[in-house]
C-alpha cells in the first residue's frame, strides 16, 4: 500500500510540476492567440491529471473508494475535453497571426490530444520509462485507469 501511496502522489507532483514548468517556458515565447489557446488546452489536461492523481491519494489515505460523483465528473470532463479538441482545432487555423504562431500551437496542441488520450481513453505512459513505444506495441493499448472507473 505505502508503494502505491508514493506512485500516487509522485504522478499527481509529476504532472503539476510539468503543468508548472510548461507555463515557465511558455511566458518566455511571445507568440499568438492561436498557440495559447492551444496551451490554454494542454495546461488543462495536465491539471485535470494533476487532480485525479492527488485525489485517488486522498482516497488511499482516507481508506474510501470513489464515489458515483467523482465518476460522473470524469465522465462530464471526457465529453467536454472532446468538445474543446473539436472547438480548439477548428479555431487554431483561423485565429493564427504567423507561421510561428501555427507551429507552435499545432505543437502545444497535439501533445494536449496524447495527454487526453493518455488520461482517458488508453495508457500511454509505463511507470518510469514514460512513453515507450516498444512496450507499446508489444503489449497492445490498455485503457487508462480514468477510462476504467467511467466504463464500469
Amino acid at each position: 500500500m505505502n508503494r502505491l501511496k508514493k506512485q500516487l502522489l509522485y504522478l499527481a507532483i509529476g504532472e503539476f510540476a510539468a503543468l508548472c514548468t510548461f507555463v515557465f517556458v511558455y511566458r518566455l515565447i511571445n507568440s499568438g492567440m492561436a498557440s495559447i489557446i492551444a496551451f490554454s488546452y494542454l495546461i488543462f489536461i495536465l491539471f485535470q491529471g494533476s487532480m485525479y492523481w492527488l485525489y485517488r491519494y486522498i482516497l488511499i489515505i482516507k481508506k474510501h473508494s470513489f464515489g458515483l460523483k467523482a465518476i460522473k465528473f470524469l465522465g462530464f470532463l471526457r465529453q467536454l475535453n472532446m468538445i474543446l479538441l473539436v472547438a480548439i482545432s477548428m479555431i487554431i487555423p483561423i485565429i493564427n497571426s504567423s507561421s510561428k504562431d501555427i507551429i507552435i500551437a499545432i505543437g502545444l496542441f497535439l501533445f494536449g490530444i496524447i495527454e487526453y488520450i493518455n488520461y482517458y481513453w488508453y495508457r500511454l505512459s509505463y511507470g518510469k520509462s514514460g512513453f515507450n513505444i516498444k512496450i507499446l506495441l508489444n503489449t497492445g493499448f490498455e485503457r487508462s485507469s480514468i477510462n476504467k472507473m467511467i466504463n464500469k
